[in-house]
């Protein structure tokens, strides 16, 4: 992580000392926000966003007029709840027929977006912007939680080297984000994006460690993220 922010660092301000001059308009800050599944204004929904999805990265920004292109390093920590049942047949583990099976999913990710954006409206004062592009999304650790409850109500917790060899996570999701952007005083961005998943955050679930003769994989066939980021930063430069 510490590498990528200060790779982009150092692109950026080569850029700016480069350009100069030349009517580009640089600029570099960090920013702050949280990822949600579903917006919401209400307070505790927004601290909740922060306390449990909170994300922190760095973003550049290079324009000229109306337009700019806006590469972003994103640090955050997912957690992803999958539901799946077991097969009539298995025998995995000692599990019974008709149990529920959970698995949360538990990961560290490294998120670059690069959104090419159009001002709408752009003063001294305040700036409206909408911007989209692509983002790679990679998965620098993943750790998955399992249990099961059987059809009387009763959990048991499977070990976790178990549930490690069931899931292998991809080390890298692509995807596209849309969304809009204000600026306040040129400086200070909010930025409201939501990220539509282009591949599967899971190899093939039949080819996971434990395969479809254990378990019956239909109800997270598509495991394709998509979610709301919500961000504040502060422009330099």
């Amino acid at each position: 992580m510490k590498k990528s922010f200060i790779m982009l660092t150092m692109l950026l301000m080569l850029g700016s000392s480069v350009f100069a001059g030349g009517g580009l308009d640089f600029g570099i800050g960090p920013k702050i926000g949280y990822q949600t599944t579903t917006l919401s204004y209400k307070k505790a929904d927004i601290q909740s966003g922060f306390a449990n999805h909170f994300t922190v990265g760095l973003f550049g920004r290079i324009g000229y007029k109306f337009f700019y292109v806006q590469p972003e390093v994103l640090y955050f920590r997912t957690s992803t709840l999958f539901n799946v049942d077991v097969n009539p047949t298995s025998t995995f583990l000692n599990i019974p027929t008709g149990a529920d099976v959970n698995i949360t999913m538990n990961s560290v990710n490294l998120q670059v977006p690069v959104l090419v954006g159009f001002k709408l409206f752009d003063t001294s004062l305040i700036t409206l912007r909408v911007q989209g592009g692509p983002t790679a999304n990679f998965v620098l650790n993943s750790q998955p939680l399992a249990s099961y409850t059987t059809e009387d109500g009763v959990t048991t917790e499977i070990t976790e080297e178990t549930a490690t060899n069931w899931f292998n996570t991809k080390n890298i999701a692509w995807g596209v984000q849309a969304g809009v952007g204000v600026d306040v005083l040129r400086r200070i961005t909010l930025d409201v994006n939501y990220n539509f998943g282009l591949t599967k955050v899971f190899q093939k679930l039949d080819e996971s460690g434990i395969g479809s003769e254990y378990f019956d994989f239909s109800k997270i066939e598509d495991t394709k993220q998509g979610l709301f980021m919500v961000t504040v930063g502060y422009k330099f430069l």
